[in-house]
């Protein structure tokens, strides 16, 4: 690019990025900015040309062929030299086209991926409204098997008792935490490897997930937890690796 037309590219810059830009009115002015734009970017990527090595005779004096000398007339009048064209070949011009078509069908592809799903909500919104500590003075029953260290109980929560630990849920020797409810007043402390109740809820986590536990209160569960959480309601519990909280949908 000859100076021209750098300053050609300064000043339609100017208009388009400017504080007081208007080229966006000026749809010919757009289109030769990005024609400019595109013949700087060509320019740069282009290997630069290594100058042949100078003969005796131009080491005498004589000029080179490719010295950027004007032509004059015989009046001794500078001739203009032709502007090179924007575009330096067919060639050229073609793989330029195809590329800005291979970037838009890509940018399309991401954007149908990114919309080809339905979004799914993955709360109900429902509010906390409690949390279970660890208690040290309770232990996991002995239905739970082989203690590894990561066993914890929790307080008695309305008749309902809560246990965490780790367990296999796979084929692999991967263990992953999981919730346990049982009814307080039925949980083994004999050591043997039963439990009785009403009921057992239990689940297990897998990675980012949390273990939960959710239900609908029915019959047979403790009374005071029914006088909590009437029947009909939809509780959640989840343990967050520590603690465990309690989700309700009537608060």
């Amino acid at each position: 690019m000859d100076e021209d037309v750098h300053e050609e590219l300064r000043l339609l810059r100017a208009r388009a990025y400017g504080p007081e830009a208007d080229i966006v009115d000026d749809p010919v002015a757009v289109s030769r900015l990005r024609e400019l734009e595109n013949l700087e970017r060509e320019d740069r990527l282009r290997p630069p040309e290594t100058p042949p090595s100078p003969s005796p005779a131009a080491s005498a004096g004589s000029r080179l062929p490719d010295e950027s000398v004007p032509d004059e007339d015989a009046d001794g009048e500078e001739i203009p030299r032709e502007r090179a064209p924007l575009v330096r070949s067919k060639r050229r011009l073609w793989a330029w086209a195809i590329s800005l078509a291979v970037v838009a069908a890509l940018a399309s592809a991401a954007t149908a991926m990114s919309v080809s799903f339905v979004p799914v909500t993955a709360t109900a919104g429902a509010p906390q409204v409690d949390t279970l500590v660890p208690d040290p003075d309770s232990s996991a029953p002995a239905v739970f098997g082989e203690r590894t260290g990561a066993e914890r109980g929790y307080e008695n929560y309305y008749g309902v008792a809560a246990f965490t630990g780790r367990a296999p849920t796979d084929a692999t020797d991967n263990r992953n935490p999981c919730l346990y409810l049982l009814d307080a007043d039925e949980v083994d402390t004999d050591d043997t490897r039963g439990f009785r109740g009403n009921f057992v809820y239990g689940g297990c986590g897998a990675g980012v997930f949390p273990a939960t536990v959710q239900f609908v209160v029915a019959d047979g569960m403790p009374d005071a937890f029914i006088q909590r959480f009437p029947i009909g309601t939809s509780v959640q519990f989840v343990f967050d690796g520590e603690n465990v909280g309690v989700f309700s949908d009537r608060g």
